[in-house]
């Protein structure tokens, strides 16, 4: 939401003194009321000007021609040495997105859920990560992150993130891209907004990384809240919320990358008529949801969501509808997290009543449409900023009969294939997280595998090629751990001297913990306390615990920092395996799977 930035914006200067952060609250207010040189000075050209019947909407405009649009290089020299920097782009059908999904949009039902999830603030952007939990980047004061364990009550958790709002979040090859909206102390009223972008490897501790090219163009209030997304061919495109020339409410605009980081603006608009905050749903290039703008002068109705459709990513219409009203309260800033079965949550932003500038929370709805959506493409990208894992930099450098040696056991991999799918080990969802992989041999010559799956606990398969594996079950239940105060995470598998298997566990809250097995993995013990504390290592977390036989019953041990999070919600669920021996203990998967 672009009305909330100039009071967010001027509180993250540590310079400002008190006097100042007043005076931008003050602006802030003006500007949400859209100022009355952008709202009324269309009262009088626009009072008998009817709605357009294609969009039911509280919105009426002229549809004057888009004709003379500024463009990014019409603006100054300065900008033209940015975009310098960017690969030419040029929208021909090649770089348009084809789709014959041209559902109705009438197919798309969107349900209220949970009034409050937590966080207050504006312009949620929502992740689902690998063990299943929800990470929502949240603007109030700065950018804040939220995890949830169950996508419903989120904990604020500590981070560093850049000094801005409005973050959109990809994912890439060597972690997280962040685009967000950079203000000057002014606010949106010097023109001088822009969007730029910062790289993370946990998804944390951000560190900025460049200015994208996208600028204001102008000083109406009305400029930000950007929505990045993935093309199908590998390019990522960025909408955002703007105002040009010859038209009286808000347009979208966008702009399209190669490389994620420098950007090309695209040639027309997106949408007009006052539609802003735009969200594209994942694996949907073809389908957005966008709010209206706020009431006030001619526009009488509080913010709605809408369904926006598109045939080749670049021409949009809007259904006659919207998809949720929460009149007289306002709706705006959607994301969304897909939950499988073509269901997604959105999670928005609620205002507390009628008043569009005041009393934002983070709300829920769950929409369900006609369409499954394909896996994204993640953004290739040859290095990250080293700062980011470690506060020092470590040079090594190797004599020549040294690095001899190592280019001699060089090792090449060669990709076979997948081992399991997320349906194959008892998930509805084929894009249920399933990561930490953990193998074994077991005594008869199988292979073991053992993985968190879908955030419901530990789970196991079993091959006798080390190729196509067969899933077994649960075998430590997340729930039931967290009541025997083992926090899961990832995980490290091995055979001890005595022929037991040793499951070791790290977390974002303790130390590394372990189980024993005593009947080749197929049922485990918690073994109290800890392996190593986060005292002894000198970490606030611990994951990762990787050990050798050094001789003597001796061993050692590699292992890393975890990054933080909350902690996970209790669970009445009793499905953890006891360890009674000759007893079958063998406990089912994650909901979904056949008995």
């Amino acid at each position: 939401m672009y009305i909330l930035i100039a009071k967010v914006i001027s509180s993250l200067s540590n310079k400002l003194n008190s006097i100042l952060i007043i005076i931008a609250s003050i602006t802030l207010l003006i500007g949400c009321k859209q100022l009355n040189n952008t709202i009324t000075d269309m009262e009088t050209q626009e009072k008998n000007i009817q709605p357009t019947e294609t969009h039911q909407t509280n919105i009426s405009e002229l549809e004057d021609s888009t004709e003379n649009i500024p463009t990014f290089k019409e603006t100054s020299e300065e900008n033209n040495q940015i975009n310098n920097k960017s690969i030419d782009i040029v929208i021909t059908e090649e770089n348009k997105i084809t789709s014959n999904k041209d559902i109705p949009n009438t197919n798309w039902q969107m349900n209220t859920e949970v009034d409050s999830v937590g966080p207050e603030g504006v312009s949620p952007d929502a992740i689902l990560l690998p063990d299943g939990r929800v990470r929502l980047y949240v603007t109030n004061m700065g950018i804040e992150i939220w995890e949830s364990y169950d996508g419903l009550s989120f904990q604020k958790i500590e981070g560093k993130t850049p000094p801005g709002a409005d973050p959109t979040i990809i994912q890439t090859s060597t972690g997280w891209r962040m685009y967000f909206t950079e203000f000057p102390p002014g606010g949106p009223d010097t023109g001088q907004a822009k969007i730029s972008t910062a790289t993370s490897i946990d998804g944390i501790n951000w560190t900025k990384d460049d200015e994208t090219g996208i600028v204001q163009e102008h000083d109406r209030k009305a400029w930000g809240v950007p929505d990045s997304f993935m093309l199908p061919n590998g390019q990522i495109r960025i909408i955002w919320t703007d105002m040009v020339k010859q038209k009286k409410l808000e347009v979208l605009r966008s702009a399209t990358s190669s490389d994620g980081v420098y950007f090309n603006l695209d040639e027309g608009l997106r949408l007009s008529g006052g539609f802003v905050d735009s969200y594209v749903l994942n694996g949907l290039p073809n389908y957005m949801i966008v709010s209206t703008t706020p009431p006030g002068g001619p526009i009488k109705n509080p913010q709605r969501l809408f369904l926006a459709n598109s045939v080749n990513g670049m021409d949009w219409k809007t259904n006659d509808y919207p998809l949720l009203d929460r009149s007289p309260r306002n709706a705006l800033d959607p994301t969304s997290v897909y939950l499988g079965n073509n269901t997604w949550r959105i999670y928005y932003t609620l205002t507390d009543d009628s008043n569009p500038f005041e009393g934002f929370k983070i709300a829920s709805a769950i929409l369900t449409g006609p369409i499954t959506p394909e896996e994204e493409p993640i953004l290739v990208e040859e290095k990250i900023n080293e700062n980011q894992t470690s506060s020092e930099k470590i040079d090594v450098h190797l004599s020549d009969d040294e690095s001899d040696k190592c280019t001699n056991k060089q090792y090449v991999y060669e990709d076979i294939g997948l081992a399991l799918t997320a349906k194959q080990a008892g998930n509805m969802d084929s894009m249920a997280p399933m990561a930490n992989p953990s193998s074994l041999k077991l005594l008869d010559g199988n292979i073991r595998l053992f993985f968190t799956n879908a955030g419901a606990g530990i789970g196991s398969a079993i091959s006798s090629d080390g190729i196509s594996f067969t899933y077994e079950g649960i075998r430590i239940s997340a729930p039931e751990a967290m009541k025997q105060g083992v926090n899961l995470g990832p995980l490290r598998v091995f055979r001890l001297p005595d022929e037991r298997i040793r499951l070791f566990v790290g977390s974002s809250q303790t130390g590394v913990q372990s189980f024993v097995s005593n009947n080749e993995g197929m049922t485990f013990s918690v073994e109290k306390g800890e392996r190593i504390s986060q005292e002894a290592a000198k970490m606030p977390a611990i994951q990762k615990l990787s050990i050798i036989s050094i001789g003597n019953n001796n061993w050692q041990g590699y292992f890393g920092p975890a990054p933080q999070h909350g902690p996970p919600p209790p669970s009445g669920q009793n499905l953890i395996n006891n360890n009674t021996p000759g007893q079958n203990n063998q406990q089912p998967g994650p909901p979904g799977q056949k008995p």
